[in-house]
């Protein structure tokens, strides 16, 4: 669809201010067409060249059209959707040839934070050339993009840290583990490390029996288990399953949970862990960066929380949030959130008999009204999908 779909659809609503953003569409359109006319279809992306800086700028440009686009309809939510698909199938022939933009519009895996697109943004690379390759380079210094590679290094020095101040045997649990990539060149410890990393996804689960456990040193034993990161609720089928822990993590996950989903989930991991375990988990501080390229230009959807809104999910969960620490990676993006239970255990959780938390209603976080509109729905994670 093209002019005629945002015309009855957006202009017919706010007339001269959706005429206006069109035609901000169509010059990015003509920027994109100039510049693929220029740029050889079979060209290696060079990081810094002049084609870049050009690219850079107009999606640049495109980014400030949509933002203030949504700045101004906040709260029209139809018109805000339909604007973000017109939006999408305009710049499809040119953002199709990224393939970073055409894994988080076609979703292969059922998501777009799948393992390959996170091995991409971990390696700061692509296998596109000439525009698309471009495109890549743009997307991939993005600052959340940064804030990824930020997340992974955080959790692999929060994992070796903790380790070594055990100094005994420990039991670690990855939850949605993607391709731990915190693994690789892992070093030799003192005592043995076992890890669980659950996921759904086989195929991430089989580059990991690939490329990441053949390379780990024998005091490090790492299981791959293909398990539905929701099911990890029940702390007493988790520990049926796979025992209990020192150490649960999780650092790609919750930024595309409900309120809802990860109150429980909180529950269940917190009962799940041993004496003076630690629980970790990171989230993106909406806050620090900017949405716009991710829900306009990739369709690339997560919940945006704060810290005091994820602070309140804890507290719904029965955690003593003045007990909780925190951290940021170094882009300041990603909040590492650690709790122990030997501190955390402040507020008493029913249903001990079974393992399971007392059901509640729980605390609904405020979140933005453009986020509940727009991105909850269009997110669309199927349960049985999730990483």
């Amino acid at each position: 669809m093209g002019y005629g779909f945002m015309e009855s659809s957006v202009v017919s609503e706010v007339g001269s201010l959706a005429r206006e953003f069109i035609a901000e569409v169509q010059e990015f359109k003509a920027h994109m067409q100039a510049l693929a006319q220029r740029i050889d279809d079979l060209q290696q992306p060079e990081s810094g060249d002049s084609l870049h800086r050009q690219v850079l700028a107009a999606f640049e440009q495109s980014q400030h059209a949509c933002r203030l686009f949504e700045l101004e309809h906040a709260g029209q939510h139809d018109l805000l959707r339909a604007a973000q698909k017109y939006f999408r199938q305009e710049i499809a022939p040119w953002f199709c040839r990224s393939w970073i933009a055409n894994r988080a519009h076609s979703k292969p895996s059922g998501f777009a934070g799948d393992y390959e697109m996170l091995i991409k943004l971990y390696d700061e690379a692509t296998p596109a050339r000439g525009l698309g390759g471009y495109i890549d380079l743009c997307i991939l210094d993005l600052p959340l993009a940064q804030a990824v590679r930020g997340r992974l290094a955080a959790a692999r020095a929060f994992l070796l840290e903790e380790i070594a101040s055990r100094n005994r045997p420990t039991r670690i649990l990855d939850i949605a583990s993607g391709p731990c990539r915190e693994y690789l060149d892992w070093p030799q410890t003192d005592h043995p490390v076992e890890v669980f990393a659950l996921d759904n996804d086989k195929e991430a689960l089989n580059y990991v029996r690939r490329q990441v456990v053949s390379g780990l040193p024998v005091s490090c034993q790492l299981q791959p288990e293909r398990y539905n990161a929701l099911r990890t609720r029940s702390a007493a089928a988790t520990v049926r399953n796979f025992g209990s822990f020192d150490i649960i993590y999780s650092v790609g996950l919750c930024d595309y949970l409900t309120d809802e989903q990860l109150i429980g989930l909180f529950a269940g991991w917190r009962q799940t862990l041993n004496e003076k375990g630690a629980l970790y988990i990171a989230f993106k501080d909406t806050e620090r960066y900017d949405k716009t390229p991710y829900q306009w230009h990739l369709d690339w959807f997560f919940y945006q929380r704060t810290e005091s809104d994820v602070l309140r999910l804890y507290e719904s969960a029965g955690f003593d949030v003045d007990s909780i620490q925190t951290s940021r990676d170094s882009t300041g993006i990603i909040i590492n959130f650690l709790t122990r239970e030997s501190s955390s255990r402040i507020l008493r959780i029913d249903g001990a008999t079974n393992g399971l938390p007392r059901k509640t209603e729980p605390q609904t976080v405020p979140q933005p009204a453009l986020q509940e509109a727009v991105s909850a729905p269009d997110m669309s994670i199927d349960a049985n999908l999730l990483l």
